[in-house]
């Protein structure tokens, strides 16, 4: 029975190395998503990729930060094969994961994603303990969410099943008591913790003791195995998911 701990972090901007030194201290694996270029925020250096990929592994997250679900066809071969092609010239080997940007994808971007050579594709779908395809979803997000977020989240995608577990957990939104509720699930049934989240995000709203309060509580379990997220390909389950459904 697989019991997992991943993080990844989003959006490449030079505070990841913040993130990474805090990754590194704690033993803990991540996975970071970096884009080409990014009209929202700051992109790291393609030296600074490379040092990064020292430790770490890198994602693709598109070559410009684009809603996946705003272009044609042609874009998104664009934008998806680009980035898999630029990550493995930057880093020297081939990128296994991706992201899509906003969390946004349809049916048509998926097909391109898998057809580039990407194997695992992570969405910002939130409290889930389960590893799933053809997307996989995450646990939570390295930000205070409100119980009230976590209800519309799971409602709005119609996530039922993920809906009632985390009523289970008293619909709270502590962060530390859910980390630990999904750690007791997953010791009981099997699965993966998996915490994301945006340095810059963090930076903004002064989470950084937080991170490592966080850090620390996920540090250590010798009962868990410790992946970055291409690790997951081979632990990854199927499951019947619409993907024409982006908000599934």
């Amino acid at each position: 029975m697989d019991k997992i701990i991943t993080t990844s972090w989003d959006d490449g901007h030079p505070l990841d190395f913040r993130i990474a030194e805090l990754l590194d201290k704690y033993d803990l694996k991540g996975t970071f998503y970096i884009p080409k270029k990014n009209p929202q925020n700051t992109v790291m250096s393609e030296t600074d990729m490379a040092q990064l990929h020292h430790k770490f592994e890198i994602g693709g997250h598109t070559l410009n930060h684009v809603n996946l679900k705003k272009l044609d066809n042609s874009n998104l071969v664009h934008e998806i094969n680009g980035s898999y092609c630029w990550l493995n010239e930057v880093t020297g080997v081939k990128p296994i994961s991706f992201c899509p940007p906003f969390g946004a994808y349809n049916a048509a971007s998926l097909k391109i994603i898998y057809l580039a050579g990407f194997k695992v594709i992570r969405t910002t779908q939130l409290l889930s303990p389960d590893l799933l395809l053809p997307v996989n979803y995450t646990t939570l997000q390295l930000f205070n969410h409100s119980s009230y977020t976590y209800a519309k989240h799971l409602l709005i995608r119609g996530r039922v099943t993920d809906f009632k577990l985390w009523l289970y957990s008293g619909a709270t939104s502590d962060m530390l008591n859910l980390i630990d509720y999904y750690l007791n699930y997953i010791d009981m049934n099997g699965g993966c913790f998996h915490l994301w989240g945006h340095s810059w995000e963090i930076e903004k709203f002064n989470l950084w003791k937080q991170l490592e309060i966080v850090f620390k509580h996920l540090s250590n379990r010798s009962e868990y195995s410790y992946m970055e997220n291409g690790q997951l390909s081979n632990h990854i389950k199927h499951q019947n998911v619409n993907i024409n459904n982006p908000n599934q």
